[in-house]
């Protein structure tokens, strides 16, 4: 059946309108128990076919209630979807496909292989690797994970080996295991390269102080997190794309640099000068002329397959994952998804905080790499002793294009105990990585969200979970025993909207653990990501020749749909724009970031430094 949420079919044979129109009786059950069917109003998010993606969520009506109501639902009905089983098997690579043979309470009790069908979408670096042409790039969309830094050619990535702890007030080194599998050869799919807030902030929570290998003093500086003390949990994060984005990029050579940048300055003038934002279907451009950048949307059916590939309703969904180590305590709650991870690091940060041409930014750091299981690892010792502890799954933003809403579909989950203060060894705060001002530069603690979660929001998370909990005892289960009993919707955005809808608490729609700091977690207007500033009053997006001044993750994401002004592009090559998707306006990708990737942009310590100096020279004089 078509998959427009309003709503799916009941599992109970209760009919419910789907696409406005009244569908038959459908008996269907979730297991050989009798069932508890939800209240007649409501949809059901556990029937057998809520492995299926939603291609599109209601239109726009003035009712404000509904809308978001119906933005809420959507957004759980993509959520179960996107975090069912995949089909994926070494033998059989299918990335990106539920199995259709699991069951609603096998959805509610996943395993730890860290293959979910969202998990084995693209990574950024399969979708955009450095040095990608026609002869080089991987076009199939089904085969093992491949993570190619460096355009495949400069110094392999191989595991970590041994930390050299530093002296004379440097930071400690590490070392390359050489005998290990290349990093190209590691078949991981939760791949976690980046480690700051979109190069803004480091977000941090408490250290565990039974952590394996944990500074054993509070003063101590030389230790694995860039000379805190106590060895906090830094959060990091990875961004992947789905089919449909994937086999358009691949179709139209996009991962090609010279070919996406022609058809990146083509959007830029279509989107700013012929309407040619945020519509649906995306324009038809005559031939002979240059194409521009507009992702696929949802459909009610396959508008233009790409000859070769299967056809896809659901549209281009791009999702970006938060993760967190997790103490012992947190790994036995139950909790938390976990999964295997990859992380990195550099391994001499010392040099390049004295040499800023070799920092983050820029390929020619040496890293290596670590993989982390999802249970806790032990030595053969005796007894044994805890070596490792796993990722947990902390946030999860959903983006994903429609008919009805071709300027994105922005919805962002969390793991519930995010800013729990209550526990022990959750504090939660940042450091900003721009240290010039205005910046703030000091340790920043949050305790609360800037802008609270909506009641509608709220009414769906405990619809969810309430169903859930029906699941897992008319399954005989333990009604606590899911972990996505531990996991909320915070917030839903679906069409554009202008700053007089400040008193809409999504219009901020933000993820306490992906946009932390002052800038993005109240985001308007447009971004100075150098400066660490925002311009809150400019326009960010276009929905054909209309502008708005959009606010939290659309309106960040629409300086990624319509480019920089164009009084501040300094050369034509900066006039350009990416259909709201950043790991495209951002792409190539030649380079992982560290776990002990500094705190602070390595060019402007420098330059702070610099100007300290200047300054004593001045007071002397």
């Amino acid at each position: 059946m078509p998959h427009i949420s309003k709503y799916r079919t009941s599992f109970l044979g209760r009919s419910l309108p789907v696409c406005g129109a009244m569908i038959g009786s459908i008996l269907v059950s979730i297991s050989t128990s009798a069932q508890t069917a939800p209240d007649a109003d409501q949809p059901s998010f556990f029937s057998m076919d809520a492995f299926q993606v939603p291609y599109d969520a209601p239109p726009y009506t003035a009712n404000s209630q509904t809308e978001k109501t119906d933005l809420a639902i959507f957004a759980w009905q993509e959520f179960i979807a996107l975090n069912w089983p995949s089909s994926y098997q070494t033998d059989v690579p299918i990335r990106g496909l539920p199995d259709t043979t699991k069951s609603p309470i096998e959805f509610a009790q996943p395993d730890d292989t860290g293959q979910l069908v969202w998990q084995t979408y693209k990574h950024r670096v399969e979708v955009y690797p450095e040095g990608a042409t026609q002869s080089n790039y991987q076009k199939l969309f089904d085969r093992a994970p491949e993570y190619n830094y460096r355009g495949g050619s400069g110094d392999p990535i191989y595991a970590c080996g041994a930390y050299t702890p530093g002296m004379d007030g440097k930071l400690g080194t590490w070392t390359a295991d050489t005998t290990s599998k290349e990093l190209s050869q590691v078949q991981v799919f939760n791949n976690l390269d980046e480690t700051s807030e979109i190069n803004l902030a480091t977000l941090f929570t408490s250290g565990d102080p039974n952590a394996p290998g944990t500074a054993p003093a509070s003063t101590t500086v030389d230790n694995l997190f860039m000379g805190l003390p106590k060895q906090p949990r830094r959060f990091i994060y990875e961004a992947k794309a789905n089919r449909t984005m994937f086999d358009y990029v691949s179709h139209n050579k996009y991962y090609d640099d010279a070919t996406r940048l022609a058809a990146q300055k083509a959007t830029y003038t279509a989107v700013r000068d012929d309407g040619d934002g945020g519509v649906a279907p995306c324009p038809t451009i005559p031939t002979g002329e240059q194409s521009i950048v507009c992702f696929p949307p949802g459909y009610e059916a396959p508008m233009d397959t790409i000859a070769g590939t299967p056809p896809s309703k659901e549209g281009t969904i791009l999702v970006k994952a938060t993760w967190k180590q997790l103490t012992l305590a947190e790994y036995q709650s139950k909790r938390f998804l976990t999964a295997p991870v990859i992380r990195y690091r550099i391994l001499d940060v010392n040099s390049d905080i004295s040499n800023p041409e070799t920092s983050e930014s820029d390929d020619s750091a040496d890293f290596c790499y670590e993989i982390i299981q999802p249970e806790p690892t032990y030595s053969t010792a005796t007894p044994p002793e805890l070596t490792s502890l796993p990722y947990g799954l902390v946030g999860l933003h959903i983006i994903h294009k429609t008919t009805n809403y071709p300027t994105f579909v922005f919805a962002t989950f969390e793991q519930v105990d995010n800013i729990n203060t209550a526990l022990p060894n959750n504090d939660l705060f940042y450091y900003n990585r721009n240290i010039l001002p205005p910046s703030n530069d000091s340790k920043q603690t949050v305790t609360s969200r800037a802008h609270p979660i909506s009641d509608e929001t709220n009414n769906v998370n405990d619809m969810v979970h309430a169903q859930l909990q029906t699941l897992l005892i008319d399954n005989q289960k333990d009604p606590t025993d899911s972990v996505w009993l531990y996991y909320k919707l915070i917030g839903v955005q679906g069409r554009a909207t202008d700053p007089k809808n400040t008193s809409d608490s999504d219009y901020f729609l933000a993820n306490i653990v992906t946009e932390t700091n002052e800038v993005l977690r109240s985001f308007s207007g447009t971004l100075n990501n150098t400066n660490g500033t925002i311009n809150p009053k400019v326009f960010n997006i276009h929905k054909g020749a209309t502008t708005y001044t959009g606010g939290g993750c659309k309106g960040c994401h629409g300086n990624a749909q319509v480019g920089p002004a164009p009084n501040t592009v300094s050369s034509p090559d900066q006039a350009k724009t990416s259909d709201f998707s950043f790991i495209t306006q951002n792409a190539p990708f030649g380079a992982p970031d560290g776990i002990n990737q500094p705190l602070f942009k390595e060019d402007q310590v420098l330059r702070l430094e610099k100007r300290k100096a200047a300054l004593k020279k001045v007071t002397k004089k």
